[in-house]
């Protein structure tokens, strides 16, 4: 990933902290939800291992400075406020942890449809999401990560 991010120092080492978890844990929550090999036990391997690489980019291509602005992609933490583009409603959602109890009505995990779709994206970007309510059309329009997390 080829980017110019600005993060809080504050920022940074929350991230930093994030990355070492999930490089310690990725293993162990690929057997706890796949422990059978699978298409899906592979599919999440993959994502795992570029969720790690688009991590560690971002923490070492991102310029340290006090006030952030929005933040550069979808991550788990991150809230997310798309633009529906067939009602043109707004809605917010979280990613957290697959492991994580849902903090609220608009968390999701990022192994759900829309959460898959989300996932590692840009703001501005279009993502067409298969759910079993139907297939739905998203612009991200922008993308924060709260300190709380």
């Amino acid at each position: 990933m080829n980017t110019q991010s600005v993060l809080s120092g504050g920022l940074k080492e929350i991230l930093i902290k994030h990355l070492v978890e999930v490089e310690e844990n990725g293993e162990s929550l690929i057997e706890e939800l796949f422990p059978s090999p699978t298409q899906e036990r592979e599919e999440l391997k993959q994502t795992l291992g570029n969720y790690i690489n688009q991590l560690e980019d971002l923490v070492k291509t991102a310029h340290l400075i006090k006030n952030g602005g929005d933040f550069p992609l979808v991550i788990i933490g991150s809230e997310v406020e798309v633009k529906d583009l067939v009602s043109a409603e707004n809605l917010v959602f979280q990613i957290i942890s697959p492991a994580g109890d849902l903090p609220g009505e608009n968390g999701i995990s990022p192994l759900s449809p829309v959460g898959k779709a989300l996932l590692l994206q840009k703001a501005g970007a279009e993502v067409s999401v298969d759910a079993p309510g139907g297939t739905f059309h998203y612009k991200i329009v922008s993308i924060s990560y709260p300190a709380n997390f």
